[in-house]
């Protein structure tokens, strides 16, 4: 085979390999993905909420905040305008300014904003609220001490057990000595040694003394 030959087969084969990418990218090319409202998934199927399935996730709750503390100071349970026990979860919007949002579901929630937007003032605040209302166990970060200042009492109000774990001076923050107890009935059973069992309904006192430990 000559050399002339050799390069025109050569060129018809490169020929044919780069007609043979062209013609498979015009086919497969996203131009023919038919086009929908997100489309087909190749930007992502996410979308903003239509009204009719913002009603039918979330439970819209009159936020009236004044009658749920007075109805915890009467030592009720605070309720709806209807009666109706108050539903646990986050607030995660609101309609007008006196209907709550409320996410009923096992869900998180990521409040992202710049530095006096009202993260703190107009949704921290109001979802400690509705915890405090609807009976949740909560836990929050409190790096200025605003909460506390602000709703410790309040939740104190409400029924809670308000406990401070202060990093920066811990010698400040609320304890838990497990041994409490059984320091507590150690010292009333050596004041009352015969009285051991009404100085603890349970036993605890006596049945320590009797298996020799000590405090």
């Amino acid at each position: 085979m000559s050399g002339i030959t050799t390069i025109v087969l050569v060129g018809a084969i490169m020929f044919a390999v780069l007609g043979g990418v062209t013609l498979l990218a015009h086919i497969y090319s996203l131009n023919n993905i038919k086009s929908r409202t997100v489309g087909d998934g190749q930007h992502g199927t996410a979308r903003w909420a239509t009204k009719r399935e913002i009603r039918k996730t979330y439970r819209h709750i009159p936020f009236t905040p004044e009658r749920w503390r007075e109805q915890a100071k009467r030592g009720e349970k605070p309720t709806t305008a209807e009666g109706e026990e108050l539903p646990q979860g986050i607030i995660v919007g609101c309609t007008g300014n006196t209907t709550a949002m409320v996410d009923t579901g096992d869900v998180h929630a990521l409040m992202i904003g710049a530095a006096g937007v009202g993260k703190t003032a107009y949704w921290l605040y109001p979802c400690i609220e509705y915890a405090c209302a609807s009976g949740m166990s909560w836990l929050s970060t409190d790096t200025k001490g605003d909460i506390m200042r602000n709703y410790g009492q309040i939740a104190k109000d409400y029924g809670y057990h308000v406990s401070v774990i202060d990093l920066r001076n811990p010698t400040r923050s609320n304890g838990n000595n497990l041994l409490h107890l059984v320091n507590k009935y150690m010292d009333l059973y050596q004041a009352n040694p015969d009285n051991a069992f009404s100085c603890s309904p349970c036993g605890i006192a006596l049945c320590l003394h009797k298996s020799g430990a000590n405090r």
